[in-house]
């Protein structure tokens, strides 16, 4: 003869149950919310989003100024006012010249300025960039066209009145 097992129901449940199925359930990464049907824990897939719709309408407002692809360029440089410098190693140049728009795709990279070889290129190609603070401002200083005023404007045309 065979005996019966009863059924566990809700008032056997054990402590060490209790604990074994939140063991399972922090094993499974199950949360409190069920995502499946029928019991089973079931994970959702995370959706990455493309921005595919951007790159089209970027290209198409392109293509409506009569933007142009130029080809040949390997790497481009753009210094930024906080002295870091962004390069694009061989990017998608587009360019339209009535509407003033240049348009630069492709990876890139922040590197700080103190690289060498990234000043040895600046200094060659025109840029003399001050070492600090004090050599900007005296830069500008020196910069400025206003002749200083030699004479009180007051008294020269009090002497040209009592000359005629």
């Amino acid at each position: 003869m065979m005996e019966t097992v009863n059924p566990v129901t809700v008032d056997t449940v054990t402590p060490e149950m209790l604990a074994a199925r939140e063991k399972l359930r922090s094993r499974m990464g199950v949360t409190g919310t069920q995502t499946g049907g029928k019991g089973t824990a079931r994970r959702k897939l995370k959706k990455t989003t493309k921005y595919v719709g951007d790159d089209k309408r970027l290209q198409y407002a392109l293509r409506s100024i009569g933007a142009a692809n130029i080809p040949g360029i390997e790497e481009v440089q753009i210094l930024k006012e906080d002295g870091s410098l962004l390069t694009f190693t061989n990017p998608k140049i587009q360019t339209a010249p009535n509407a003033n728009t240049f348009v630069v795709t492709g990876v890139v990279e922040e590197k700080e300025l103190s690289f060498p070889d990234i000043l040895q290129q600046l200094s060659a190609a025109g840029f003399d960039l001050p070492k600090n603070e004090h050599e900007k401002d005296g830069d500008l200083e020196e910069t400025t066209d206003v002749p200083k005023l030699v004479e009180v404007f007051d008294d020269v045309t009090q002497n040209t009145d009592s000359t005629s």
